[in-house]
């Protein structure tokens, strides 16, 4: 059973929260006043009363989080503002009160805010708050230390507050100075305070999960901020067939979300396309959408895990890289493979990545491939030292994925000048245009099969390859930082 809360100190908290929303956005603050619930009246009455004279929800947003010290949803917005102008002041003041008193909102009672002016509040929740360092967190790692180090920002994650917080030392060093796992993750602990961006800009470089996209949205539609985000992929739904079953249903909430985003920045040509698509259909809810961009992501051999040229591994070795589930397609890779031994070619294959879901077949087929003396090894976590030593060592790689948003692992070859057999296919066969690779129709097992066998064989055409992939003009992650804050900030976004 939770202690009961000391009513002046819960009036105090609420005087304090209001006087902050007030000193933000009122022309006219009230004087303050000794007597806490006194001070607090004055400035809901003042507060609500600017917020009903407006036409603008954003008051009746902040108001809210004022006096519930949480980010509220749409329709609390909403339902507020008819109360605010509908209803008598008093009635409208009290279901306000009410609604701060809810038990819900208990917890946040004595929470304290600090409202952040015409800023920029960047949401590193998952990575801050995760060791996981794949994907979407490689992007965050390597992107926003240089954002911090050129402009003036606040790094935020979400506390059990619903609602955004500063971060710890461990978090900020998770997402500035990554080195490894700190393994004291996992936890949403409550804050003491809590941001609250007013007329700024919120910049979302991660996926937020399902249950904060509904305060997102309504922070993006109602609050005067705008919130823009980099864009991955739309595959849960435009490939829902290949998702586990509540992947597509998580992701309608995202796409919530991104209906009221000022800007996309998505990480290819492809991705930009799904995106467009999807605000190519808003007009039929009255609603602009987002302005979508394209902002290629670079790869960088990061200097502290770079590794001397090797040679290629004897007997060849191929390369597959990316987490085991069915859209990766790598039941075509084993069976191409087999085909390949069987008609007396040596090589070795060698995955790296980590389980994903539906990976049952492919673990079944390897156990059956090494039961038959197939050289078939898996990496699950392997150092970036080790993968990059990987991808210098191998004849050539195999990513014939069905479906991207970007397709890392392809860029990551062609970086060291590895030749890639890749899917004939949206943003792979975008990274592909400028040499390096051999394209197949990722549903064709024999064009597979040929492609592995050109390149197991063919050693003038993998150094054609390997020269086209080495002649690639280089892109760095601050050259991605510089291009993606001007599309998601623009210029007049404060500097250093």
């Amino acid at each position: 059973m939770s202690r009961p809360l000391d009513p002046r100190a819960v009036r105090s908290a609420l005087a304090a929260r209001l006087r902050a929303a007030a000193g933000a956005a009122l022309d006219d603050v009230p004087d303050p006043d000794d007597d806490p619930a006194r001070d607090a009246a004055i400035l809901l009455d003042a507060l609500a009363g600017a917020a009903a004279a407006s036409d603008d929800a954003a008051l009746t947003w902040l108001l809210l989080v004022a006096t519930t010290g949480r980010y509220p949803r749409a329709a609390q917005v909403r339902a507020l503002r008819r109360r605010l102008v509908a209803d008598p002041r008093p009635d409208a003041l009290g279901h306000v009160l009410a609604f701060g008193l809810r038990s819900e909102n208990r917890t946040n009672l004595l929470v304290a805010i600090d409202v952040v002016v015409g800023g920029v509040v960047v949401d590193v929740d998952f990575s801050a708050r995760h060791d996981l360092n794949t994907g979407i967190q490689r992007v965050v790692r390597s992107t926003v230390p240089h954002w911090v180090a050129d402009h003036d920002l606040t790094l935020a994650a979400w506390s059990a507050n619903d609602a955004l917080r500063e971060l710890g030392p461990n978090e900020t060093d998770r997402v500035l100075r990554w080195s490894g796992p700190l393994r004291d993750h996992g936890r949403h602990a409550r804050a003491a305070r809590v941001l609250v961006p007013w007329r700024s800009r919120v910049v979302l470089p991660e996926v937020p999960a399902p249950a904060l996209c509904a305060p997102l949205a309504a922070m993006a539609e109602l609050s005067g901020n705008t919130v823009s985000l980099i864009g991955y992929d739309a595959i849960p739904v435009v490939s829902a067939d290949t998702m586990p079953r509540d992947e597509p249903e998580r992701f309608v909430h995202y796409l919530t979300l991104v209906k009221h985003a000022a800007v996309v920045s998505a990480i290819s040509t492809s991705a930009g396309e799904e995106f467009s698509g999807f605000v190519d259909m808003l007009p039929t809810q009255g609603l602009r959408g987002p302005s979508v961009h394209v902002c290629t992501l670079p790869v960088e051999i990061p200097g502290d895990v770079a590794v001397p040229d090797e040679p290629q591994d004897r007997p060849a070795s191929v390369l597959v890289v990316g987490s085991r589930e069915p859209r990766k397609n790598h039941l075509a890779v084993l069976y191409a493979a087999e085909v390949l031994w069987r008609e007396g070619l040596a090589f070795s294959l060698r995955f790296i990545g980590g389980s994903g879901w539906a990976s049952g077949p492919f673990d079944s087929r390897v156990r059956a491939l090494r039961r038959a003396g197939r050289a078939v090894t898996i990496g699950r976590a392997v150092s970036d030292a080790d993968l990059w030593s990987a991808y210098r060592r191998a004849r050539f790689t195999v990513f014939p994925s069905l479906h991207e948003g970007y397709g890392l692992p392809v860029a990551e070859s062609f970086a060291v000048g590895t030749p890639v057999v890749t899917s004939d296919l949206g943003s792979m066969r975008d990274l592909a245009t400028g040499g390096g690779a051999l394209l197949v129709d990722p549903r064709d097992d024999a064009a597979l099969v040929e492609a592995m066998h050109r390149l197991l064989t063919d050693d003038a055409l993998r150094a054609r390859l390997s020269a086209e992939a080495l002649a690639r003009p280089a892109r760095s992650w601050r050259d991605y930082a510089r291009e993606s804050w001007a599309q998601l900030v623009g210029p007049t976004g404060a500097e250093r």
